[in-house]
């Protein structure tokens, strides 16, 4: 029996042997039709790469002496990129599952020359933090914490000053040091930092001041800020009480799902806007997951799809306070 009020996200194992659907297609035998699509893949990560180009020729067609449109440009133009890479290392997620290419050793290469690099880790160090999600959703051990916190102006503030980036980078390094050691990979992060370096450098030399002022605060403020903001939305319990801290004491697994909208398929990119089927089935592609969500709702899961079906902006609404 189906309880619509537990959304399986972390026992979802119990009911994979037993699901079918209302054609008589067994679930099991079902995902193994799924294959990732390589091409839409790249193609949605271009989109982000493209997206940045867009944000350059924007602040670079500002006149110089518009000086009252300076400071607006300047913050849009540092939004647009926070948001773009924010949208890139999504597909981090896609990498952590080998889904870049059919050979992983090809799969882990291709995700750290197209999207690691940009947010200063390897998809070999990442896989530790995001598997241990996994295996620990919802408990006080979960290595993605950021849906502990309430949303309130406080944790908006923290996001976007990099408190929430300190408090994540002390959690990660001190996972990643119970690790096994990760050797591949680790010319990622000094790779990243170089590339983060150049951008700033050459656009400071070539003149383009508002584009380097405008790549600093998207990288450091906003970024960050869309990153925890994503989280904390897919995962915060509507009934978590504020006074808790979930650092002592289990918040418990609560996941969405946020439909295919385009604002949703872009700040929810890699699959992201259905979360709760890549916690259900984490191997399965992002570029596979409309498949998987129309087979599903053809089977007694389909009340819990809906009871935890949502949007971006109604969760917002609906946990945002104050204080």
């Amino acid at each position: 029996m189906i309880d619509s009020n537990d959304d399986y996200s972390r026992r979802f194992q119990e009911l994979r042997p037993f699901l079918v659907n209302d054609e008589g297609l067994r679930y099991a035998d079902f995902i193994k039709t799924l294959t990732p699509n390589y091409t839409r893949l790249y193609l949605d990560i271009a989109l982000g790469y493209f997206a940045l180009i867009v944000t350059f020729a924007f602040v670079r067609a500002v006149p110089v002496e518009m000086d009252y449109g300076l400071l607006f440009t300047v913050f849009a133009g540092a939004i647009s990129i926070g948001f773009w890479i924010a949208y890139l290392q999504l597909f981090l997620h896609e990498g952590a599952h080998f889904n870049f290419a059919p050979d992983r050793g090809q799969s882990d290469f291709l995700c750290n020359i197209l999207v690691a690099w940009m947010v200063g880790t390897s998809v070999q160090q990442y896989r530790i933090t995001h598997f241990q999600h996994h295996r620990a959703l919802g408990r006080i051990d979960d290595s993605e914490s950021t849906y502990f916190s309430s949303l309130n102006l406080a944790f908006l503030i923290k996001a976007l000053f990099g408190v929430r980036v300190m408090e994540v980078l002390r959690s990660r390094t001190e996972l990643e040091a119970k690790a096994k050691r990760v050797d591949r990979g680790t010319w990622v992060r000094p790779m990243g930092l170089l590339a983060h370096i150049a951008i700033v450098t050459i656009s400071f030399f070539s003149r383009e001041l508002l584009f380097c002022a405008a790549w600093v605060l998207g990288t450091v403020m906003f970024f960050p800020l869309f990153g925890a903001l994503r989280q904390l939305l897919e995962h915060r319990d509507p009934s978590a009480d504020p006074c808790v801290d979930y650092n002592e004491h289990d918040h418990g697994a609560y996941t969405r799902v946020f439909g295919p909208g385009i604002f949703a398929s872009v700040f929810g990119a890699a699959g992201f806007n259905r979360h709760l089927l890549h916690h259900w089935e984490p191997q399965v592609s992002y570029t596979n997951l409309h498949e998987m969500e129309a087979y599903l709702l053809k089977t007694e899961l389909a009340s819990v799809i809906e009871q935890r079906r949502s949007t971006y902006l109604k969760t917002f609404l609906s946990l945002f306070r104050f204080t």
